[in-house]
C-alpha cells in the first residue's frame, strides 16, 4: 500500500521507468519502491518473469545510474545473486535530465512552426515543410492528393500546451526532490556570551550541592 504522502514520488517514478525499458516493465517499480537491496529472483518471482527476463529489465534501468546494486555468491552453486535499490533522488534527476531536454526539443520547434509554414496530406498523414512541398509541387508524393496548409496557430497553441505541462511536471519533480533529500543540520558554534551562561550555571548548581 502506498502512502498518500509518495503518490506523486511513485508516480514519477513510473513514468521514468516507462520512458526507459517500456511500459510492460512498469510493474517492477511496486516490488522496489521504498525497498533496499531486493533479491532479483524475488523481482522475476512477483512479476512472473524468468530470470533472465526480470535482468534483463534492471539492466536497462541500471543503465541510466538510477540503481544501486550489491551481488552475494553462493558457496554451493558458485553462482551470484544481486540485490536491487531503486535511488530515488538519482531517478528524480535524471526524469528532470529527460523532461529538460524534451522542453528544449519542444522550443525549437515552436521557434521553427513560428517563422516557417507547413503542409499535409489529409489522406496520408504525411506532414511536410514548405519547402519540401513545393518540391512535391504541394502534391502528396504517396497518393496524389494535393496538400493542404496546416493551421498555424493551432499547431503553435499544441506546442505551448505541451511546453507548459512539461514544465509542470519539471516543478512537481523539483518539489519530490526537495521533499526526499536528507536535510543536514548545521552545527552552530556556541558564542562567548552562551559559554558565559553555561559556565555561570554549573556554579550555581554547585552551591545548591
Amino acid at each position: 500500500m502506498i502512502k498518500a504522502k509518495d503518490k506523486r514520488l511513485f508516480a514519477l517514478l513510473r513514468e521514468l521507468i516507462r520512458i526507459i525499458a517500456g511500459r510492460n516493465s512498469e510493474a517492477i517499480l511496486e516490488v522496489l519502491f521504498q525497498k533496499k537491496n531486493v533479491n532479483e529472483f524475488k523481482i522475476a518471482d512477483k512479476l512472473g518473469l524468468t530470470i533472465n527476463q526480470a535482468r534483463n529489465i534492471l539492466y536497462k534501468i541500471s543503465s541510466f545510474n538510477i540503481m544501486d546494486s550489491t551481488r552475494k555468491k553462493d558457496r554451493r552453486k558458485g553462482w551470484y545473486t544481486y540485490f536491487w535499490t531503486l535511488n530515488n533522488i538519482k531517478a528524480l534527476q535524471t526524469l528532470t535530465r529527460l523532461k529538460t531536454r524534451e522542453l528544449r526539443d519542444w522550443e525549437n520547434l515552436l521557434k521553427s512552426r513560428q517563422m516557417k509554414n507547413f503542409y499535409f496530406c489529409a489522406n496520408d498523414g504525411i506532414e511536410m515543410s514548405e519547402e519540401t512541398a513545393l518540391h512535391y509541387n504541394f502534391i502528396c508524393p504517396e497518393c496524389g492528393k494535393l496538400l493542404e496548409n496546416v493551421p498555424r496557430e493551432q499547431k503553435i497553441r499544441e506546442i505551448t500546451n505541451r511546453m507548459d505541462n512539461l514544465k509542470k511536471d519539471l516543478e512537481a519533480i523539483r518539489e519530490e526532490l526537495e521533499r526526499i533529500t536528507p536535510k543536514y543540520k548545521i552545527k552552530v558554534k556556541k558564542t562567548r556570551k552562551s559559554k558565559k551562561i553555561n559556565k555561570i550555571k554549573r556554579k550555581k548548581g554547585k552551591k545548591k550541592m
